[in-house]
């Protein structure tokens, strides 16, 4: 059985956050959900819209309607939206297989 792992890995503590998902949409989620709080926190979201309007600004916005391919997409943007924002911070997603 395939499973997804959603990763965050704080650099300056070494710290790493896990989750594991029955999904890539999960995931992916996961992993959007977090990097726009990590990367919104404290900026108007106002600004933000004006500066990166394609990118997900809104935590509590509802992901369900997009495909895995079109989540992708999306992380790959806040991916590079973040290593110029805050390089202290990692974050990447893994499929692997669980045998019982």
């Amino acid at each position: 059985m395939n499973i997804y792992i959603a990763m965050t890995e704080y650099l300056y503590d070494n710290d790493v956050d896990m989750t594991t998902h029955l999904t890539k949409k999960g995931a992916l989620i996961n992993l959007i959900e977090r990097m726009t709080t990590d990367l919104c926190s404290g900026i108007d979201e106002d600004e933000m819209e004006d500066f990166r309007p394609d990118m997900p600004h809104n935590p509590e916005e509802d992901l369900m309607c997009y495909s895995s391919e079109q989540l992708e997409r999306k992380f790959s943007d806040w991916l590079e939206y973040s290593h110029d924002m805050m390089e202290h911070m990692s974050y990447d997603w893994y499929e692997t297989e669980v045998r019982a």
